[in-house]
């Protein structure tokens, strides 16, 4: 178990390290970056543009086909109507007429009436649509238009359903009638029964042709390759469709069970068989009851977007080609100068100032990038000699500072001889004052370094002082130095200069006793040092004059103001406030280093 937890780890390390191997390969290279960006900014979002193009393209084809196929279809069911109404109202005109309803009121049906054979055939003659018209009272048929053969066969087929109706009209859907002379044409019935005020006595037909469809199955909308146009009864019997064989047949029951729940509006239909969308937008006519219906296959709606598919298959295609060719034309022009550039620098860091041999580019950013490469390979070659003179002189000036440190040594020995001498004969302050100044000797001479601790600074200054107190007795020191600051960094000597100033100037001439107050605070990201005295003071405005006048007496000042600068920058440094008879107070402000 432990075996396989061990090796799922190491498989896991590797794997890590592999993914990151291959993450620096395609990543690192600025070709690789370059090509990803081009992709990137340029490429992807041309894809997203297209999409989206795409997209929203497609659902305005959508919403517009069915706009398009509603509004025909509004006006062709409007127009259908206004026939079938006026159909309707022609038949009701027996009502109207005297003579037939004298006829029809009376009871003796056997003798024929001129009158309605006369309505009949001004019917068939004033309607450009009604082939033939039909009335049958009784036993008695009366008939004008086209001469049926199997008339009595076909309404006695009929009249059950139509005296079901009680007057109202019945829609008989499409057929194809057989007539004399051999005419076999496809038309579709109007019928109502006839009242009399005794009930239902006959029925009336009218027998329509399906030219009536023709005008408006010649739209163009309809005319669109995969849309067809469909007239169903109510029982879903085809009247009539652009599809001349699906007349009468009993094609697309479940397409037209869907388009007789929907009634009216859209949807979008699946055929099992064949697996294709259909767009079908529908209308249920107010008249007849029958349905009039579009049926647009999906493919063929979207025929244009196809052809646009091709057309950016084709740009894209031709993108890519300019991108590979715009990528080869890098790799020659500025991929391959600037691996050039990179090895000849992977070569530099290993020690070898090689020149990278400069083909002519003209005055362009890669030709002057390598020709600035040799220049600083020759700059670098110049200065690593200069380097070398240098530290080479340096290691002969150690040497000196190593023998001319014996004399100092010397001095030491000599001073500590002195200091034995002093305490033998029981000269304590004499020989506290050489202590002191051995103190002050080593500070200055053997500690190199630049910073120190505020605690060595002190040290270093009480050594000071004490030496001063032996020539000066007019002044005593005041400190106010919390413990934890003392670890902090200071330059070195920082103090010494403003203390020997108010020692030497601050109470010059003085009556009072004087007082060197120093003072330590963190303030933030600062350490600020007060120096102050309660001395003569001075005039601010005549500070830039003394200084000139008494600069030898100045450059401590001006020197640890300088050191500051260089070494922590302008927001640090040192500001001195003074009003005469007042004293003078000089703040450090110094960056907090531990």
């Amino acid at each position: 178990m432990k075996f396989w937890c061990v090796m799922l780890v190491i498989i896991k390390c590797r794997g890590e390290k592999s993914l990151k191997k291959i993450y620096n390969k395609i990543f690192i290279s600025i070709k690789n970056r370059i090509l990803f960006i081009f992709a990137g900014c340029i490429l992807l979002p041309g894809l997203v543009f297209c999409g989206i193009f795409i997209h929203n393209y497609s659902e305005y084809i959508l919403e517009s086909t069915i706009s398009e196929k509603q509004n025909v279809l509004y006006g062709i069911n409007k127009n259908i109507n206004q026939y079938f109404s006026g159909y309707k109202d022609t038949s009701m005109n027996i009502y109207y007429n005297d003579a037939i309803i004298s006829y029809l009121n009376g009871n003796d049906y056997e003798e024929k009436s001129d009158y309605i054979s006369n309505f009949l055939s001004g019917i068939v003659n004033s309607e450009k649509y009604i082939a033939a018209a039909v009335m049958k009272i009784g036993d008695t048929t009366y008939q004008a238009g086209y001469n049926y053969l199997e008339l009595n066969q076909l309404i006695a087929r009929w009249e059950d359903k139509i005296c079901e109706k009680k007057g109202r009209v019945v829609w008989l859907p499409t057929e194809q009638f057989k007539c004399a002379y051999g005419q076999k044409p496809y038309q579709f019935v109007m019928a109502r029964s006839v009242n009399s005020k005794e009930g239902q006595i006959g029925i009336l037909l009218f027998f329509i042709s399906s030219e009536l469809f023709k005008e408006f199955s010649e739209n163009p909308a309809f005319h669109d390759e995969g849309t067809e146009l469909y007239l169903l009864t109510e029982d879903l019997q085809v009247v009539t469709s652009t599809k001349k064989d699906e007349v009468l047949s009993k094609k697309n029951m479940e397409l037209f069970r869907k388009i007789r729940e929907t009634e009216q509006g859209n949807f979008v239909y699946k055929d099992n068989d064949t697996g294709q969308k259909r767009i079908v937008v529908c209308e249920k006519s107010s008249v007849s009851g029958w349905y009039l219906a579009t049926v647009t296959e999906q493919n063929a709606m979207y025929s244009k977007l196809y052809t646009i598919w091709k057309m950016i298959w084709i740009l894209g295609g031709l993108y890519v080609g300019f991108m590979i060719l715009a990528y080869s034309i890098l790799s020659v022009c500025v991929f391959k100068p600037l691996n050039r550039l990179s090895k000849g620098m992977k070569k530099v860091s290993s020690g070898s100032f090689e020149h990278i041999s400069e083909q002519k580019r003209g005055e362009n950013e890669i030709g002057q990038l390598i020709q600035r490469y040799n220049e600083m390979v020759d700059q670098i070659s110049f200065l690593m000699c200069e380097v070398r003179e240098e530290e080479k002189a340096k290691t002969q000036e150690r040497l000196k500072v190593l023998s001319m440190q014996i004399s100092p040594h010397f001095i030491y020995n000599t001073l500590n001889t002195i200091r034995w001498m002093a305490s033998a004969n029981r000269q304590d302050h004499i020989s506290k004052m050489i202590d002191s100044l051995i103190k002050i000797m080593k500070s200055v001479t053997y500690n190199t370094n630049e910073e120190i601790t505020l605690k060595e600074e002190m040290q270093f200054l009480e050594s000071y002082i004490y030496i001063q107190k032996m020539r000066f007795l007019n002044f005593e020191m005041e400190y106010d130095i919390p413990s934890e600051l003392l670890s902090y960094k200071v330059n070195k000597l920082v103090l010494q200069p403003f203390v020997e100033n108010c020692i030497v100037h601050a109470f010059k001439n003085q009556e009072d006793f004087g007082v060197i107050y120093i003072s330590a605070r963190k303030q933030e990201k600062t350490l600020e040092i007060k120096v102050e005295d309660n001395g003569v003071g001075f005039d601010m405005n005549l500070l830039d004059n003394s200084e000139e006048e008494k600069g030898a007496e100045h450059v401590g000042i001006k020197n640890v103001s300088e050191r500051i600068r260089l070494n922590y920058g302008k927001d640090y440094g040192i500001h001195i406030k003074s009003e005469k008879g007042k004293g003078t107070r000089v703040t450090i402000n110094l960056p907090i280093i531990k």
